[in-house]
């Protein structure tokens, strides 16, 4: 686990761009996803409130990264 504090003293686009740094030593396989969804994520917060369509979009994309991850690794351990 990431021992990542976010800083209030940044905006959340800062925010996450450290916090992906962080996960990359932990999960790099998170960390990528997570980039991969960056313009569906810095939507989620918007002059500090939080965008309930954005996060829902945002976690259907990881919902979905993550089933292609199980996917691909059922099929090599079938292989």
């Amino acid at each position: 686990m990431s021992n990542f504090i976010f800083d209030d003293s940044k905006r959340f686009s800062g925010n996450c761009t450290a916090f992906v740094e962080s996960v990359k030593d932990i999960d790099p396989e998170m960390a990528e996803i997570l980039e991969a969804n960056w313009a569906k994520l810095l939507p989620v917060v918007r002059d500090g409130e939080r965008v309930s369509k954005a996060r829902t979009t945002f976690n259907e994309a990881i919902a979905v990264a993550l089933d292609e991850i199980l996917t691909r690794d059922a099929e090599t351990e079938g292989e």
